[in-house]
């Protein structure tokens, strides 16, 4: 008797847990963003595609951030093509990297994530996955970051393309 009580009570903690588990998620949700409010950082998202057309600046990032890597990073990504000469060194997807300008640091994370596709239209197969770059910073530099360290950025890659 005492083995199916505990059996039923076993069976009903595990039907429960995942609604505790969506429910506590969704509070945490709610949380982080009312936090979100109330902190003094700004998150910038730089996609690899606006609409269907590259994104000039997330490409700059890319080859910005590439040149900026160390040693200390445990997972890079590294290719080569025929017509260039140097290897292409990247941030594996979800590495974080801290940069400082100007005095100021401003910390990078290379994300990817699928969507879901729609079958009715066709331009969602083939935006099934996407890339992108946060940029999360203190908010009292957000003048610093879209007016110099952003185009400091788009000036080192185009230097750095050529090489």
């Amino acid at each position: 008797m005492v083995f199916f009580a505990t059996v039923s009570s076993v069976a009903a903690t595990a039907m429960l847990l995942p609604k505790a588990v969506h429910e506590s998620r969704l509070l945490f949700s709610i949380l982080k963003e009312k936090f979100d409010e109330f902190s003094n950082k700004v998150t910038m998202v730089i996609d690899e595609f606006d609409g269907q057309i590259n994104n000039e600046i997330y490409e700059a990032v890319e080859i910005y951030l590439g040149n900026k890597l160390s040693g200390k990073k445990c997972r890079l990504k590294v290719s080569k093509t025929e017509e260039k000469r140097n290897f292409k060194v990247t941030l594996e997807h979800n590495e974080k990297v801290k940069d400082f300008y100007d005095g100021n640091k401003f910390k990078w994370i290379w994300l990817e994530f699928k969507c879901f596709d729609n079958p009715r239209d066709m331009n969602s197969i083939l935006r099934s996955e996407g890339k992108c770059f946060k940029l999360t910073f203190h908010k009292k530099h957000m003048d610093l970051a879209l007016h110099s360290y952003l185009p400091y950025i788009m000036k080192e890659a185009k230097i750095l393309r050529k090489q």
